[in-house]
């Protein structure tokens, strides 16, 4: 079977982008924001947002990691 590529760097970018922007407009505001990430893969997700929104509304977004294992 062939790999395909779904998403490249620009799309995901660009995706991560919307999402936080959607974030920021539903919280009316990056205040009182806190990204947190469920180890090992949602800690990377967790800070791009962070640093999407703190890019965009010029607010430092704390990032925090959860950690699920026993």
């Amino acid at each position: 079977m062939r790999e395909k590529e779904v998403l490249n760097d620009q799309d995901i970018r660009r995706a991560l982008v919307r999402i936080a922007h959607e974030i920021v407009e539903r919280n009316h505001g990056a205040r009182g924001l806190l990204f947190v990430g469920i180890m090992t893969r949602g800690l990377p997700l967790a800070q791009r947002l962070a640093n999407h929104v703190s890019g965009f509304e010029g607010v430092d977004v704390p990032t925090g990691a959860l950690d699920i294992g026993l």
